[in-house]
């Protein structure tokens, strides 16, 4: 059977396709600095983009502007993290420092806790109760630290043991110029480099794609900084020792979607019990106001719709991004689903009997509209 020249670059464009696949898979540690470097730059194109618009229009025309804007967004992004360090960094030094000193108190208020919550225990559940109650929560605890354990393991893989990542690490300050400096050229030279049948497909994809990731990662962003600050403060007022740490601690958590503020919740509730055990009682009530008003207010309007998974596929890709990748792959796994659901709803719209137009299939799925799937 005799290809014709269309069908030969279909497979020229699979064979590169898969090739890059099979590089990245298997280079994915050493390239991991770029892959992060290159988040951080899509996640400052937008203020690069604003800055050169509003750039003098002598500037513009010495074409000076972009890098510029560059540079004014680096000094920026410098004088934001030095404020951090100057600011925040001390007071959480400080603070994990009297922590570490209060630890054999703390750890004794646990045992005596433990002890008291054990008599009661052993004099109120029935024996039977008791062993069938053990056996699945001895079970329960032991999946969650071997999961833990995994990621752990898995992340400290990725960014240790090779002279690759520390090298990646100098040179993304300089990788990132070039992008930001020169992404439109980039994004016509990949679209001038493929068959013009293709350009609109690939326009509307990597719109769908931004509309996702755009939405998720600074909508992320946002929420930790809410959730962080907002923990920091209720724990503040109610007098929960090492606040500023158990705040940063919530707010980390966050980045990790449906089990994160559960998991954020726990070491603020503890050291609450620890020192006031009714003052865990209001810590409890803060983070649950906290996640009400992130939930019912800040999560649509933040980060919008674009990700739209149940709760039961969360916890579902979650388990698989740490098991590919550790934390990282934790991290990206929820962003990585809704791009998959996205584009495989585009390309079903565009191959089906009554195919649609891009604009129209990007539209639809932008929409939140059903698409059938016929078999």
């Amino acid at each position: 059977m005799k290809l014709t020249p269309r069908q030969k670059r279909i497979f020229l464009w699979l064979a590169l396709a898969l090739l890059v696949i099979l590089v990245v898979w298997a280079a994915w540690r050493v390239l991991l600095p770029y892959i992060l470097g290159l988040i951080l730059a899509y996640l400052l194109l937008p203020v690069v983009d604003w800055l050169e618009e509003h750039m003098p229009r002598r500037l513009q025309d010495w074409k000076i502007s972009r890098a510029l804007s560059i540079v004014i967004t680096y000094l920026a992004l410098i004088a934001l993290l030095a404020g951090i360090v100057a600011f925040v960094v001390p007071i959480a030094v400080d603070q994990t420092r009297v922590f570490i000193e209060n630890w054999p108190s703390l750890t004794s208020s646990v045992q005596e806790l433990w002890s008291e919550g054990l008599g009661w225990y052993e004099e109120t559940i029935p024996e039977d109760w008791a062993q069938t109650l053990e056996t699945n929560l001895q079970d329960l605890l032991n999946d969650v630290i071997a999961g833990v354990q995994n990621a752990l393991v898995a992340t400290v893989r990725t960014v240790s043991g090779t002279i690759s990542f520390v090298i990646g690490l100098v040179v993304i300050p300089f990788w990132m110029f070039y992008i930001l400096h020169d992404a439109q050229q980039v994004n016509h030279g990949v679209l001038g480099v493929l068959p013009e049948q293709l350009r609109p497909d690939v326009r509307a994809i990597a719109r769908l794609i931004d509309d996702i990731l755009s939405a998720y990662i600074r909508g992320q962003l946002l929420l930790v900084l809410f959730v962080g600050g907002m923990a920091t403060i209720a724990l503040l007022i109610i007098g929960v020792p090492f606040a500023l740490i158990l705040g940063i601690i919530a707010g980390m958590f966050e980045v990790l979607p449906f089990i994160g503020p559960l998991l954020g919740a726990i070491p603020a509730l503890l050291v609450a019990l620890l020192s006031d055990p009714v003052s865990a009682l209001w810590v409890g009530l803060a983070f649950f106001a906290i996640q009400q008003v992130e939930n019912l207010i800040l999560v649509p309007r933040i980060a919008g719709n674009s990700v739209k998974l149940h709760p039961a596929a969360v916890m579902v890709v979650l388990v698989i991004g740490n098991e590919l990748a550790g934390l990282f792959g934790m991290l990206l796994a929820v962003p990585v689903a809704a791009v998959i659901r996205d584009v495989f709803k585009y390309l079903y719209l565009r191959m089906s009997d009554a195919p649609l137009e891009p604009q129209e299939a990007m539209e639809r799925i932008r929409a939140g509209q059903k698409v059938r799937l016929d078999v």
